[in-house]
């Protein structure tokens, strides 16, 4: 598979994520509104820039991750991948409703859909023209709520915890883990993280999310890969 596709593939998912099924959120943690805008690079290339975001639209809370290929990315595509997942409040939880991953350009071509319901308990979904159901058995989430369930470990300090997580059209187990307290500079600013590790059944992927405590929904670092690969870093990019 070439760069590009790859690319495109692991930039489409978001949160390479980054990185999104929102289930039940501590009280303690409110959701709140937010744009926050990424530097991305492959290796040491950079290779997009990203804008994710969460916002409230009546009983409706919406997150979206936009990736606008950059530098020799962008000659070699002009697709612009996209995520969007729409969550609702339901019996006092915050649930996932609908999720879709798709390819905005000269043609937009939808690659991933998938609808929850949770009165039978069961997610319909469709992946590159294939279509699957799978049993909701507890709280759900993805690469972009991934981060409300983060901002639940800092609240409450869970050092480790496993969640059911919908990745490629399966609903399987991923485990994440606060790895560690450290420092990261932001724009010739340093900025105390805390680090959660995430790794999904099924995938020789591993993600790295770096958290301020003081905004636990947006990422301010993103580090993914496999073993044998260059990996994917996203750089938060402070607004002006």
């Amino acid at each position: 598979m070439s760069i590009s596709k790859l690319l495109i593939r692991n930039l489409a998912i978001g949160g390479l994520l980054v990185l999104q099924l929102l289930p039940a959120v501590s009280a303690e943690v409110p959701l709140t509104a937010f744009e926050a805008n990424y530097k991305l690079y492959y290796g040491k290339m950079k290779a997009a820039n990203a804008r994710l975001s969460m916002a409230q639209t009546g009983d409706d809370w919406r997150w979206f991750l936009l990736t606008r290929p950059k530098g020799l990315l962008s000659l070699l595509t002009n697709k612009e991948p996209y995520s969007e997942t729409i969550f609702t409040r339901i019996d006092g939880n915050h649930r996932i409703q609908q999720l879709t991953v798709a390819d905005k350009g000269e043609n937009d071509k939808q690659l991933e859909t998938a609808k929850f319901d949770w009165n039978a308990r069961q997610v319909e979904m469709l992946r590159e023209g294939v279509a699957g159901t799978a049993p909701l058995e507890n709280d759900v989430y993805d690469h972009l709520s991934i981060h409300l369930f983060s901002a639940k470990m800092l609240d409450e300090n869970l050092q480790q915890a496993s969640v059911d997580f919908y990745y490629k059209g399966r609903v399987v187990k991923s485990e994440l883990n606060q790895l560690e307290k450290t420092s990261i500079t932001i724009e010739e600013n340093e900025i105390d993280v805390i680090v959660i590790g995430q790794s999904v059944e099924g995938s020789s992927t591993t993600y790295k999310y770096y958290y301020d405590p003081g905004t636990p929904f947006i990422p301010m670092k993103i580090i993914s890969g496999k073993p044998d690969k260059k990996p994917v870093t996203w750089f938060y990019v402070p607004a002006k």
